[in-house]
Parts: C-alpha cells; sequence; structure tokens
C-alpha cells in the first residue's frame, strides 16, 4: 500500500467552509499548491481567511502569515482569484508585483498560493407591494440574487419566490445589510413612504439605492432628506431607478431595474453591446459601400 498523504481533517474542512457560505459570510478561500525549499506549509494545505484578518485552517507557521494576510485581504477588494507567490527572502513584507510577494523572513523557500474571494449571495431589498415589485423579485431570483420584500400588506402567496418576507420597518435590523445588498423603492408615487424608507436605511451598509422615481420628486425627495441632516450618503442612492430601456410595462419597469443592478454590481456601462465592442454589421455595410 503507498504512504497515506491524505488530510484526514478535510471533511472538517470542508463543514467549515459550508458553515461559513450558510452563515452568509465573505471569506477567502487559500489552497497551497506548490512549494519549494523551506516552508512550513505543504502542498493542499487549506484555509479560509476572514475581513478580519482570521485564519481559519493551517496555512503554515508566522513567516509566510502576514503575507498570506496581504493577499487574501486584496483578493475580496477585487473580487479575483488568483495565483501568490511567496518568497521567503527579504528584510521586511514587500509586495515585488501583483503576483508575488517577499515575506521578509531567511527561510528560502516559495510558496505558490491559489485565493479566490467567496462572497454571500447579492441580495436585493424590495420595498413596495405592486407589480413592478413581482417582477423584480422573479427575475433578481433567476439572477441567482437573494430576495428580501418589504411591505406591511406583502404576503407569501403574493411572493412565492422570495426568499423572506418582512411586514415592518421595525424588523429590518434582522436583515442582512453589506455591499452585497441592493434597496429598491418602488412605492410607485408614495413619497411619505419613499422618505421613511430612506430615512431608516441610507446610513445601513449596502452597495447601491434604486428609487423609483421622476427626476421632479426624487428632487424632492433628495432636497428633504438634505435639510434633514442626511449628507454623503444620498450618493448611494440610484434614481430615476434603472436602465433606459422606454419600458412600458411594470414587468418592463422591473427589467430595467434589474439590469441597473447588474450593470451597478459588474461595473456595466447599459449601452448597447455594439456601441460597446464594435458594430461589424455597421462595419460590413461600410466595407460593402466602398
Amino acid at each position: 500500500m503507498p504512504e497515506v498523504k491524505y488530510d484526514e481533517n478535510l471533511a472538517e474542512w470542508v463543514d467549515l467552509v459550508r458553515n461559513l457560505i450558510e452563515e452568509e459570510r465573505e471569506f477567502v478561500i487559500a489552497v497551497v499548491v506548490s512549494v519549494k525549499g523551506s516552508a512550513a506549509a505543504k502542498v493542499g494545505a487549506k484555509g479560509a481567511i476572514l475581513p478580519d484578518g482570521s485564519v481559519l485552517g493551517w496555512l503554515g507557521g508566522w513567516c509566510s502569515e502576514n503575507a498570506i494576510l496581504l493577499a487574501a485581504l486584496e483578493t475580496l477588494k477585487t473580487g479575483r482569484p488568483r495565483i501568490i507567490k511567496l518568497v521567503m527572502a527579504g528584510k521586511e513584507l514587500r509586495q515585488v508585483s501583483e503576483d508575488v510577494i517577499e515575506v521578509g523572513t531567511p527561510c528560502g523557500g516559495e510558496v505558490m498560493l491559489y485565493v479566490e474571494p467567496v462572497y454571500p449571495k447579492p441580495q436585493v431589498i424590495a420595498f413596495g407591494h405592486n407589480r413592478v415589485v413581482r417582477a423584480l423579485v422573479d427575475i433578481m431570483k433567476i439572477l441567482g440574487f437573494k430576495t428580501v420584500v418589504v411591505d406591511p400588506a406583502a404576503s407569501r402567496e403574493a411572493y412565492p419566490s422570495a426568499d423572506s418576507i418582512v411586514t415592518s420597518l421595525e424588523d429590518l435590523d434582522k436583515l442582512r445589510w453589506d455591499r452585497h445588498t441592493y434597496s429598491v423603492l418602488a412605492s410607485m408615487g408614495r413619497t411619505d413612504i419613499d422618505l421613511e424608507v430612506l430615512q431608516k436605511i441610507l446610513r445601513r451598509e449596502q452597495a447601491a439605492v434604486f428609487l423609483v422615481s421622476s427626476v421632479r420628486r426624487a428632487d424632492e425627495i433628495i432636497r428633504t432628506l438634505i435639510r434633514r441632516g442626511f449628507g454623503d450618503e444620498i450618493n448611494k442612492i440610484q434614481t430615476p431607478a434603472g436602465i433606459d430601456l422606454a419600458a412600458v410595462t411594470p414587468e418592463e419597469l422591473a427589467l430595467s431595474i434589474a439590469a441597473g443592478i447588474v450593470a451597478k454590481r459588474r461595473g456595466g456601462t447599459g449601452r448597447f453591446l455594439n456601441e460597446v465592442k464594435g458594430d461589424p454589421v455597421k462595419k460590413a455595410v461600410t466595407t460593402l459601400e466602398r
């Protein structure tokens, strides 16, 4: 029988990662994929790094820990999986290049580390009870978002695909608020309701607040918020909400809002792709005309 190289703690580590995902935590998975020379970690060593710098699992000794944290926290910011080379040399921790870190210890080895960010599901918290919200919840569910509906009149029967229904603004503290959260206010003209909600959510952590409103009504709402002491938080508001689709129906409006959320999350422009990437039809026609 060959020597057993299997890590008996693998199942425990998988359970740890599963629990972090179920708790909707943000973290980085790190796996040692190559080792040269002297290094405490072996190929296959695994860890989960939390935003506060905690390392769950085993990735080696103190000589590489700070470098691993540097790589992991940068990966959380960029959202891009990558392979990092840790060089056990130098006098201090130093980022040599985008993917090479000099650890600042005389150990003399090299470790290749795969790091990948793990984020909770992006979520939409929709305020309102109408056809726009119903269509938006269905669309965002298809797109893989967690969906929450907040309205006193909302019910499970009206929103069967929603992950949760909240019928009181007093329960907002029970929801998850983070940089992967997008609020949508769709009272469809109730300025008093929009102001009440905005005052309760604007100072919470979230990616953006999409206010479904005309320009004129939104201007009134924003000016009122400023008079009530709100400042930089107002920059979170996206209004009128969505991408210009010349939407007519509630379902088309919901599609416009959904497209705006995706564009905000992915860094899209909201323009036609043939305007962004080039128009082969126009190019072909121009060639023919020559």
